[in-house]
């Protein structure tokens, strides 16, 4: 009886292990199939991550770090994540909110009381919902500064353009429209009302207490960090790097990992900062918007605080990629199943998010959804 007991107990853990394997093959499978052309490991490339339930169930990594240096990017490799950032601004500005520092739909001059007069009140809320009409600034400075190996933004200038910008391209409240220009004037109010740097906010209230220690706000162009990725660019058939010296934070600025992104998705489950349920309640639901609907891609989406909602082989995602200089990030929650998807590249190409797109739609089946 008892031997027959463990021939049963070794089948049944056996074919668990089975089960397990075959699935972590498929996504292998999948990642590899959308990500073959980087196979050469010869110019840079991409950290891959699939997680279930916050673990990390396999990985990949494409490519180098470094191409002066022979150096491969590995598990451990940090990268620009770009406008990826913008949900770190968006989740201080609600835990500021829970806090009773400043009220989310508050005109934002009774933080910034230096900001032109706009014409019409502009609130916090609709700040982080890109539906302030507040113009992008990035058209304007591209028009003065041009496109120079990413030293196109000086820092005091950008903020000198914003402080200057009074006419909105909408009445607020009425429409999705993109904005870096709202989000770098959240962290500002950040800065204004906790004291405290961008940078300084976020590692004390957000990254420490979660244990992403590889995870920052990159406000010094200077200051060296282990393990980072150089970003690069194809210009008439050769790689050249493409890093910047920008120092603003807010619209972008965050350097990270796979695994630490990994986590900060996990959290929106797993909820481990303060204000727990009600404040995963401000970062998930959904902006709306008196005309029309947002758009990402071609698409239709869903905004909310700093991350979208979109539909990818029969699933919803919710993440938010990034490009900026010469990197691209594309983390996505698959909400139906509490798996994640990360990948961060450093080169510059539009299709790096459509692979997090197509690796999902080949797992899950095609579908035709909008945001491809």
């Amino acid at each position: 009886m008892l031997k027959a007991l463990i021939v049963l107990l070794l089948t049944l853990t056996t074919g668990t292990a089975v089960a397990q394997s075959a699935s972590v093959i498929t996504i292998s499978q999948a990642i590899n199939k959308h990500y073959i052309d980087l196979k050469r490991n010869d110019g840079p490339g991409c950290a891959v991550g699939y997680a279930r339930n916050g673990k990390l169930v396999y990985q990949r990594q494409f490519g180098m770090a470094n191409l002066e240096h022979n150096i491969a990017i590995n598990s451990d490799t940090i990268f620009r994540i770009g406008s990826t950032s913008k949900q770190f601004v968006a989740t201080s500005i609600a835990l500021l909110a829970l806090q009773g520092k400043l009220d989310l739909d508050a005109d934002i001059h009774s933080i910034l009381p230096d900001l032109p007069d706009y014409g019409a009140t502009v609130t916090i809320r609709q700040m982080v919902n890109h539906s302030s009409g507040i113009q992008d600034i990035y058209a304007i400075m591209l028009d003065v500064y041009g496109d120079e190996d990413g030293n196109f933004y000086p820092g005091e200038k950008t903020l000198e353009y914003l402080y200057q910008m009074d006419q909105l391209d909408f009445e607020p409240g009425s429409q999705y429209a993109y904005s870096n220009s709202a989000y770098l004037l959240l962290a500002q109010a950040v800065e204004a009302v906790s004291g405290l740097s961008m940078r300084e906010f976020a590692d004390k209230h957000i990254f420490k207490p979660l244990g992403m220690h590889n995870t920052h706000f990159h406000d010094n162009h200077r200051e060296l960090i282990k393990n980072r990725a150089d970003g690069y660019l194809k210009i008439n058939d050769q790689w050249q790097k493409h890093n910047t010296n920008f120092e603003i934070m807010g619209d972008g600025g965050v350097f990270s990992t796979v695994a630490d992104l990994t986590i900060w998705y996990h959290n929106f489950v797993d909820n481990r900062l303060p204000g727990g349920d009600q404040l995963i309640r401000i970062l998930t639901t959904p902006a709306s918007y008196t005309e029309g609907t947002a758009i990402y891609r071609g698409g239709a989406i869903q905004y909310s605080f700093g991350n979208m909602y979109l539909a990818k082989g029969g699933k919803t995602l919710f993440g938010h990629s990034g490009g900026f200089v010469g990197f691209v990030s594309a983390p996505y929650r698959i909400q139906e199943t509490n798996e994640i998807m990360v990948s961060l590249c450093n080169y510059r190409f539009k299709g790096n998010v459509n692979r997090v797109f197509d690796t999902i739609e080949t797992l899950y089946g095609n579908s035709n959804d909008p945001g491809r």
